[in-house]
């Protein structure tokens, strides 16, 4: 008898996750009891109508909110019970995020901007390591170079080597190429997926955009703070079709 692979180590898990704003009859529940499991070196796509939990499932995965209840385990460890303080602190070595908006210090170069989670830290950054890291991502040559010196798909591309400049468990990305022209985003979603497929990074991006989800290994649907739906291997076309179907992913979710 053939024996099986071992199934992937879980880099990120969420069991029973709930976020409650609000209080009484205004309450307003973002996230309804979501469990969801991301392997080692796999590569998801999060959508789902605005309004629908994505950008509240990532702060909580990332440690930046707490959740009402359930659990958040990163890297095997339950951050959910945690104080902010030591989320943060956790957060810095463990997880690694990237913004629409790039969030660049201005008075850092590319270089500094690379290594500063490091130093937040109280580590000495590696100068050779982030030279890798920039060289990573195409900007070898522009280390010295200030943000406003920069477009923004290099700030961007900036912005993913400094989200992975720690080795995070995973890396969380917040609509990456939203404000990114066509080439520039495809670029950088390039990018995340070598980052999954050479380096064996996890990552989690919330985007809007089913081109940007085909880079993805599967895609999982939110709606009204639930899993409404899962697809793997997503073309555009596949992600557009089922974007399109989102009333009936709304009843599956409250049937389920």
């Amino acid at each position: 008898m053939q024996q099986q692979s071992p199934r992937p180590a879980d880099a990120l898990a969420v069991r029973g996750l709930t976020r409650t704003y609000g209080t009484g009859p205004n309450a307003v529940r973002a996230l309804d009891a979501i469990d969801l499991a991301f392997a080692e070196g796999s590569f998801t796509a999060v959508m789902g109508p605005s309004g629908s939990g994505k950008s509240t499932f990532l702060n909580c995965a990332a440690g930046v909110e707490q959740p009402t209840s359930g659990d958040v385990v990163v890297a095997g460890q339950d951050i959910s019970g945690w104080s902010e303080a030591r989320r943060t602190a956790f957060r810095r070595r463990h997880v690694g995020i990237v913004f629409q908006g790039f969030h660049l210090v201005p008075y850092l170069t590319a270089a500094q901007n690379v290594g500063l989670p490091l130093r937040l830290e109280g580590r000495r950054p590696d100068r050779q390591h982030v030279a890798r890291l920039l060289a990573r991502v195409g900007l070898a040559d522009r280390a010295g170079h200030l943000p406003g010196e920069l477009s923004g798909g290099q700030q961007q591309r900036v912005a993913v080597a400094r989200a992975l400049v720690a080795v995070p468990a995973v890396l969380l990305a917040d609509e990456p190429t939203g404000a990114l022209d066509t080439s520039s985003a495809r670029d950088v979603l390039r990018l995340l997926r070598s980052s999954v497929d050479e380096l064996g990074q996890t990552v989690v991006m919330v985007t809007h955009d089913p081109v940007a989800a085909a880079y993805a290994d599967s895609v999982v649907f939110l709606v009204d703070g639930r899993v409404a739906g899962w697809m793997s291997r997503p073309t555009a076309e596949a992600v557009a079709g089922q974007l399109a179907r989102l009333d009936d992913l709304a009843g599956a979710a409250v049937a389920s």
